[in-house]
């Protein structure tokens, strides 16, 4: 992906992975009191750990795409009014 040079940062990504921790842990409460095996809780945990994960990463390179993308237009339409009013 091609970012600009404020979107390289890695901290949404640390975010994002702490979001996900955060939400696995009442996952890995309610496994642990359904009486399953400790295989299927951390099984299970994991799968909710991973699915959450995956889908805050997608969000965050989104927004880092959109954001990139606004930053872009609107360097290129300041340089177009600069231009213009010389």
């Amino acid at each position: 992906m091609n970012h600009c040079k404020d979107c390289r940062a890695l901290w949404p990504f640390g975010f994002a992975l702490a979001l996900a921790m955060l939400v696995s842990f009442p996952a890995w409460a309610t496994f642990n009191l359904m009486a399953l095996s400790a295989t299927m809780q951390i099984a299970g945990t994991a799968l909710v750990f991973a699915i959450s994960a995956g889908g805050l990463m997608l969000y965050v390179r989104w927004c880092m795409r959109r954001n990139c993308a606004l930053r872009r237009a609107l360097g290129q339409q300041r340089a177009r009014l600069a231009a213009a009013a010389r």
